[in-house]
């Protein structure tokens, strides 16, 4: 049984995609999903996934993806 481990950078990536996704389609609230983000995760990696996935994001819902991004910059996160 030769089972990889996930490298943690990944596991990260995944859980700040889960955290944005789940905000987008309306199962947490913003201030929650910033307070989560930012407490868990470095700033660059949420820019990163931020990045790589704003077209998925601004498909699930555009308004709310622009909502986020508008509170993680209030809440001092450096853009």
């Amino acid at each position: 049984m030769n089972r990889r481990m996930p490298r943690p950078e990944d596991v990260s990536h995944e859980h700040i995609d889960a955290t944005v996704t789940g905000f987008l389609k309306g199962d947490k609230d913003a201030d929650w999903t910033v307070i989560s983000l930012v407490t868990l995760h470095p700033r660059e990696e949420i820019r990163t996934v931020l990045g790589e996935n704003a077209d998925k994001y601004r498909g699930i819902n555009n308004s709310r993806f622009g909502q986020l991004l508008a509170e993680l910059k209030a809440s001092e996160f450096p853009w």
